[in-house]
């Protein structure tokens, strides 16, 4: 009886513990209708921990919570290779900016090219946001990112490697915009082509070490400049498309 009583003591005791000094947020990898089940099991496909405040006029919280590429999946609305890519190459650039693993939210800028999973996964990731001046829109970056640490004002730039987004995709994705940007149509075979390619893309990166397709460089002496450049949404050119 007494052992009985002494584990449901060491038990209680490890609630309140845990209880004291809180669950911190695990992320939610389990595949659903719009996130495959091959998507949740590659290998690089790893959640960060990041740090925000509490309420509106809050402190820091005192626990961190994990996102994840289903998160973002959830908040832009759709998976696709832009999405993953930017995922990625944050990820990567906010891992040195951090190196204790957890991501300050408040303390962050960033540079992104005006593209859909482009934005959203610079805002969503990195707290960065337009209407505070701390996420510049600037196309010249291209498919890649500055992301800076504002109070220490370490920057650092990041790309894909050179012949690492294939080149036949990169031509059907720029003639299916061409089409629809002239009110022409684009033909079911072409989207089922691209997101086919697109599949393939997102399976290769998110089974491979990003250092061999990432190309990460500290910039010294970074100036963060805002620009308040607006553009057009791509990723609802075809949403009437016939299928």
């Amino acid at each position: 009886m007494k052992k009985k009583c002494g584990g449901i003591i060491l038990l209680f005791i490890f609630f309140l513990i845990n209880l004291s000094f809180g669950f911190e947020g695990k992320i939610d990898n389990l595949p659903e209708w719009y996130y495959p089940e091959w998507v949740s099991k590659t290998k690089y496909n790893t959640a960060v921990r990041v740090l925000d405040t509490e309420s509106a006029l809050g402190r820091y919280a005192l626990k961190s919570k994990e996102i994840g590429l289903k998160d973002l999946v959830k908040f832009h609305g759709h998976l696709c290779d832009g999405l993953v890519i930017a995922y990625i190459e944050i990820k990567e650039v906010l891992n040195l900016l951090f190196p204790d693993g957890i991501i300050d939210r408040t303390d962050l800028r960033a540079v992104s090219k005006n593209g859909p999973c482009w934005v959203d996964a610079a805002m969503y990731m990195t707290g960065a946001r337009i209407n505070f001046k701390t996420l510049r829109i600037d196309n010249s970056i291209g498919d890649g990112f500055i992301i800076q640490k504002i109070s220490t004002g370490e920057a650092y730039s990041v790309h894909l490697k050179s012949g690492v987004f294939p080149e036949e995709m990169a031509k059907l994705e720029k003639n299916i915009k061409k089409l629809r940007f002239e009110g022409r149509s684009v033909s079911a075979e072409d989207i089922n082509n691209l997101e086919k390619m697109a599949e393939d893309l997102i399976k290769k990166l998110l089974n491979t070490a990003p250092s061999e397709f990432l190309e990460i460089k500290k910039l010294e002496g970074y100036q963060f400049i805002y620009s308040d450049i607006f553009g057009e949404r791509t990723d609802i050119l075809n949403k009437n498309m016939p299928r």
